[in-house]
């Protein structure tokens, strides 16, 4: 049956709107998506912060490209606190961490801001070496000597790094809407109350208390740890949901004014992309060690064969080769634990080994290498 010219006409005009209506919706989407394009671009201009780091994977070139394992470091520091607003900052929280695509693993590390640590870059009169707890490397030389200092504690090469400042942090939580945590313990910190085994959506107020509590914890700084692990993969969680993209532009504002980052914008979409299932399945551990008091000064002792256990774990996930014990930086404090009767030759500057005779190894035995 033919159809009218009255029919032939309305059909041609529905046509019409149909066409109207699919470019007025393309023009407005691809509009949106180019302004938002457009903010993520300048945020990431803006947070990016490049630094020398030391080579660790002899000249070969990372690239983000969903095939190849990259190691990252997140820096938690406290510049801005108000308790602290006159001192130099610190990084408080010190995570490591690998991501690799092809096991489709984050393995998230945390490292004791007290560990006993070569402050690498440091520069004294005599081109001495110098140890300080880990945490002092950043105020000594900011983001550079603590990532640095890191590498040559651990000898794994960190390819990126995250600066947050843990004031931000409460900025940052907000601007997702809170995040969902679960307390390992009942404790209260500056008037914020948490009981143990109580799963709760936290403000930024909440997740900063939650997260920097110590002196209560069982666990000491351990338990801290453990604590801003679990921030920490809360706003990894939240910030891959597609909730947060509601609030993009508070998202963007609170990286703009709390995050330093060594990753341009092309790797934040590749890395959001194509690590994007390694970056859902967070395996934690944490380097550990024991208390140790240098002139009247505690450090937290990780010795090195623990730190050679991890640098070796880390690099697998990595797919480098593995190190031997003679690969790390070893300190006279590390050559005391290995060997009790190494002694430092005072006529020389190197260090020496001196043979003990074997009738006097009894007197020896019995004390205690950490106690100085």
């Amino acid at each position: 049956m033919s159809m009218s010219r009255k029919d032939t006409q309305q059909i041609k005009r529905r046509r019409r709107r149909i066409l109207f209506i699919s470019i007025s919706l393309f023009l407005v989407i691809y509009t949106a998506g180019w302004m938002i394009y457009n903010q993520v671009n300048n945020t990431a201009n803006n947070i990016f912060n490049d630094i020398s780091i030391n080579d660790k994977r002899d000249g070969s070139k990372i690239v983000i490209d969903a095939t190849q394992p990259i190691s990252f470091a997140f820096l938690g520091v406290d510049n801005g606190t108000i308790d602290r607003a006159d001192e130099p900052g610190r990084s408080d929280a010190i995570l490591i961490g690998t991501i690799n695509p092809n096991t489709k693993k984050t393995t998230l590390v945390s490292i004791p801001r007290d560990t006993y640590a070569l402050m690498d870059g440091y520069e004294t009169e005599g081109d001495w070496l110098f140890y300080d707890k880990l945490t002092h490397a950043y105020a000594f030389g900011d983001a550079e000597m603590a990532i640095n200092s890191i590498q040559e504690l651990i000898n794994i090469p960190i390819d990126y790094y995250v600066e947050v400042n843990m004031t931000g942090l409460i900025d940052m939580v907000d601007a997702i809407d809170g995040i969902e945590v679960t307390s390992p313990l009942t404790f209260d910190y500056q008037g914020n109350y948490f009981t143990e085994g109580e799963t709760r959506i936290l403000n930024g107020t909440e997740a900063l208390a939650f997260s920097r509590m110590r002196k209560t914890d069982p666990e000491g700084d351990f338990g801290r740890q453990k604590r801003e692990k679990l921030v920490i993969e809360a706003i990894i969680a939240k910030g891959l949901s597609f909730d947060s993209i509601k609030n993009y532009q508070s998202v963007l504002r609170t990286m703009e004014d709390n995050v330093k980052t060594n990753l341009s914008f092309n790797e934040i979409t590749y890395l959001l992309g194509g690590y994007r299932n390694a970056l859902g399945n967070i395996q934690q551990d944490n380097l550990v060690g024991e208390e140790m008091w240098l002139d009247e000064i505690y450090y937290l002792y990780a010795n090195p064969e623990d730190r050679l256990e991890l640098s070796n774990q880390l690099r697998r996930e990595l797919e480098l080769n593995e190190i031997e014990m003679e690969d790390l930086a070893l300190s006279d404090t590390d050559l005391y634990y290995l060997n009790p009767y190494y002694v430092e030759d005072p006529y020389y500057e190197e260090e020496t080994y001196y043979e003990v005779d074997s009738s006097y190894q009894e007197d020896y035995v019995s004390e205690d290498v950490y106690e100085y």
